[in-house]
C-alpha cells in the first residue's frame, strides 16, 4: 500500500494553512449537523483542499475550481494528488501524461507563470510535477465546489449529489466563498461551473468571452479578481490549445491589458 506523505509548507504559509483547516472543520462539523435533515452518510467524510506549497511564492496565484473529487471520501485530495504529481506519475490507470484533467491543469500553470510560451515549449505533466509544490517549481491552489466524493466509479459528474453539497455548504454561512476568499486568487479557472458559481461569489460580471471560455470580473473583500470558465479539463473531443490554452490566455492578456490601462489612468 502506498504512504501518502503530508505536504510541507514553508512557514510563510502555516497561518493560511491552519486557517483553512479550520474552515474546513467547521464545514465538516456543519455538515454533521444537517445529518438529521436527510443528508447522505458520507458527507460525514468531506475531500479536503486548499492550496499546494509555495502556491503563495507564485508571480501569479492561480485557483482551480472543479466539481467534486472521485473515489476519495475523507480524504486529503492535495495530498493525494501531490503524491501523483510528484513520485506516482499515475491518476488512477492512467499515466499522468494521459489524464487530462491533472495534465491540463499542470501544463496551463505552467505556461501561465512563466510568460506563456508555445504549448510545445512546455514540459510534459510528468516533468513538471516532479519539483511541483517545491522551491522554484509551479504551485497553485485547488478546490473541489461539493467537498462530496462521488464513490459511484463512474466519471461523470454527479449533479444530484454536487447541487445537494452546494446547497448545504451555503446553508447559515457561504463556505465556499470562505475558502476561496482565504486563498486570495489573481486567476480563478472554473471547470464549466460559472452558473454554480454565481451564488457563490456574487454577481460575475462580464468581461470577455471567446467561442470556447468566458471571462468574468468577480469581487473578493475588496480586490476584483478574473474569473475564467472553460470547458471541463478532461472533456472529451477537446484540443489542449485550441480549447483551453489559447482561450485563456487570450482573456488573460486582456485583462492584463485592462489593468495596465487602468494603473495608467489613476
Amino acid at each position: 500500500m502506498t504512504t501518502i506523505q503530508p505536504l510541507e509548507y514553508p512557514q510563510s504559509e502555516e497561518a493560511t494553512k491552519q486557517a483553512i483547516e479550520t474552515l474546513l472543520e467547521d464545514w465538516d462539523s456543519h455538515f454533521s449537523s444537517l445529518q438529521k435533515g436527510g443528508l447522505p452518510e458520507r458527507f460525514d467524510a468531506i475531500v479536503r483542499d486548499g492550496f499546494y506549497p509555495y502556491y503563495f511564492s507564485q508571480n501569479r496565484k492561480i485557483l482551480y475550481i472543479g466539481r467534486e473529487a472521485l473515489g476519495l471520501e475523507g480524504c486529503n485530495y492535495l495530498e493525494v494528488l501531490a503524491h501523483s504529481y510528484r513520485t506516482g506519475k499515475r491518476v488512477g490507470e492512467k499515466h499522468l501524461n494521459a489524464s487530462f484533467f491533472h495534465a491540463r491543469m499542470l501544463h496551463i500553470a505552467y505556461g501561465i507563470l512563466n510568460r506563456e510560451p508555445d504549448w510545445d515549449e512546455i514540459p510534459w505533466a510528468s516533468e513538471i510535477g516532479d519539483t511541483f509544490g517545491m522551491p522554484g517549481g509551479v504551485s497553485f491552489a485547488f478546490m473541489n465546489l461539493s467537498k462530496v466524493s462521488n464513490e459511484s466509479g463512474n466519471w461523470a459528474s454527479d449533479w444530484n449529489l454536487i447541487n445537494r453539497a452546494c446547497s448545504a455548504s451555503q446553508t447559515h454561512r457561504n463556505f465556499p466563498k470562505e475558502e476561496i476568499e482565504m486563498l486570495a486568487p489573481d486567476l480563478i479557472i472554473a471547470m464549466n461551473i460559472a452558473d454554480k458559481l454565481g451564488p457563490v461569489l456574487g454577481k460575475l460580471e462580464d468581461f470577455f468571452r471567446t467561442d470556447d471560455a468566458e471571462g468574468y470580473v468577480v469581487t473578493l473583500g475588496e480586490r476584483q479578481t478574473l474569473l475564467i470558465n472553460t470547458w471541463h479539463f478532461s472533456a472529451f473531443g477537446k484540443r489542449h490549445v485550441e480549447h483551453f490554452y489559447g482561450p485563456i490566455c487570450e482573456i488573460l492578456n486582456h485583462w492584463d491589458n485592462h489593468r495596465a490601462s487602468e494603473a495608467n489612468t489613476s
